[in-house]
């Protein structure tokens, strides 16, 4: 693996063609500042210039994935209301930034991933978490709301109804509860969590970042429209990507017919 790159809030690291970025604030929860999402911000910068990468890895250091926004910004943000309007722009921003990203993103979450937290989860395109750790909004047990795009992207993943009592309630959710519900891939035991995410970042490595792209747009363009604009959407995006230079969709077929590696392996 190569050697971390020098961020305040988070260690960043390839290995092959995965790369990991790994909340390193442990002591405070991984809460997230704005250094912290101008670290994260430079991170997806870093990946999608890389055309080697594959997928991106987002964790957390000790027992917390992240539990949200920082108490001292928290505290800043409340007695200056168009400060706390700056900070959600900037954290849905990054959440976006998550999704637009050409390349799988997978959550590792091996603690508690509550709030804004959360929501950085909920970006990304998995989320593998640990048996006995804890995710979920959050927000409403304090007496406030989501802001960083819960709300939306909740209902999604697990239906209405689900995302309502979870969002009205404030509860959490074992790992093992949140693979019941469809809201991540998988549940493990803790210490087989960072297998079972070598395991599955491993798929993505021999594909093409090109596809991967394409695909990945594809499924988030559709989950916001009506069937047949998602379509349409869908047989545009085909024909854009046959119509590339070198487009390795062509590259694909011709060289499973000559039975050889492609061109991006």
């Amino acid at each position: 693996m190569a050697s971390p790159a020098s961020h305040a809030t988070l260690n960043y690291s390839t290995s092959g063609r995965v790369a990991h970025a790994v909340f390193a604030r442990p002591d405070e929860g991984n809460s997230l500042t704005e250094e912290a999402l101008d670290d994260l911000n430079n991170v997806v910068a870093s990946v999608q210039s890389d055309a080697s990468i594959r997928t991106l890895v987002l964790s957390g250091e000790g027992e917390a994935f992240s539990v949200g926004l920082a108490v001292a910004l928290l505290d800043q943000a409340y007695g200056d209301l168009e400060y706390f309007e700056h900070v959600l722009t900037r954290l849905a921003a990054t959440c976006l930034s998550l999704e637009a990203l050409d390349v799988p993103v997978i959550a590792k979450v091996g603690g508690t991933a509550v709030a804004a937290g959360f929501e950085l989860a909920l970006a990304c395109d998995l989320i593998v978490i640990a048996d006995d750790a804890l995710i979920g909004d959050g927000h409403v047990a304090a007496g406030v709301v989501p802001g960083g795009g819960a709300s939306v992207r909740l209902p999604r993943a697990i239906g209405v109804q689900q995302a309502r009592e979870l969002v009205y309630s404030g509860r959490l959710l074992t790992g093992k509860e949140a693979l019941a519900l469809g809201l991540v891939l998988k549940s493990v035991p803790a210490e087989k969590l960072d297998a079972a995410v070598e395991e599955l970042a491993a798929t993505f490595t021999d594909k093409s970042r090109n596809a991967l792209a394409t695909a990945k747009r594809q499924i988030n363009r559709g989950l916001g429209v009506d069937t047949p604009s998602g379509v349409e959407y869908e047989r545009a995006e085909v024909i854009r990507y046959l119509r590339e230079p070198d487009s390795d969709a062509i590259e694909g077929f011709r060289a499973q017919q000559q039975n050889r590696p492609p061109s991006w392996a």
